[in-house]
């Protein structure tokens, strides 16, 4: 799996605090999620959340009193691992506790911005020592039906170039051939129409670039999934 260093999550800017706030229905595995420098707090799915506590959320409020004790808090320190399923637009956050319990939580979202905004944020506060994993699909079922239209094209245009060039060696097209045997002379006529190679190279060769093209658009899709750990 090549490591990505390329790419790097935005610059995350706006109030001293830099809280962020994700609300059902853009979250849909909680109803809220409220994303601070050190902690994530998150509140069971029970639909969308008022207005008022949304906006409490995003004025700085005191989110321990306004979560309850129903939240679930879990400090950045302890995420080891967050991958992003882009096909799914689910974050899934591998923790280990002080106590050496490991857990696991996912995080589902209803677009594409919303998961990647979040998955990005925590990137940038789980700091500098954790790298970034591209998980692409299986090359080999994607390739499989280019190439063996590739070898296709090659062989047919192989076995036309062939028949062209041996086709010289043949009597014209509409040529008269005598064949000596007992009584009258027996005529033959040979309706052999000349091929050209030059023709034949040509078109396989257009033939096999649209399918290379093919092959390489496949084996260049974009990744499915991005995933960081802390080395």
């Amino acid at each position: 799996m090549p490591v990505l260093n390329v790419y790097r999550p935005p610059i995350d800017v706006g109030r001293p605090s830099k809280r962020r706030v994700w609300s059902y229905p853009e979250l849909r595995s909680h109803s809220l999620l409220v994303l601070t420098l050190n902690e994530l707090y998150l509140a069971p799915n029970t639909g969308e959340p008022r207005p008022e506590v949304v906006a409490a959320a995003e004025a700085d409020g005191d989110l321990d009193a306004l979560f309850g004790p129903l939240a679930t808090v879990i400090e950045l320190a302890a995420v080891q691992r967050a991958k992003l399923d882009l096909l799914s637009n689910t974050l899934t956050l591998d923790i280990v506790r002080v106590q050496h319990t490991a857990s696991r939580l996912v995080l589902t979202f209803d677009t594409p911005e919303a998961a990647d905004s979040c998955f990005s944020r925590i990137w940038r506060r789980l700091g500098d020592g954790c790298k970034l994993l591209s998980h692409g699909p299986d090359w080999r079922p994607l390739a499989r039906l280019p190439m063996i239209c590739l070898a296709a094209v090659l062989a047919i245009t192989a076995v036309l170039s062939l028949t062209a060039s041996a086709a010289d060696d043949l009597p014209a097209a509409g040529a008269v051939t005598t064949v000596n045997v007992p009584g009258e002379p027996l005529v033959l006529s040979v309706p052999l129409e000349k091929l050209d190679w030059r023709w034949i190279c040509a078109a396989g060769g257009c033939a096999a670039a649209v399918t290379q093209v093919w092959l390489y658009r496949r084996l260049t899709q974009p990744p499915v999934s991005l995933e960081v750990f802390r080395t």
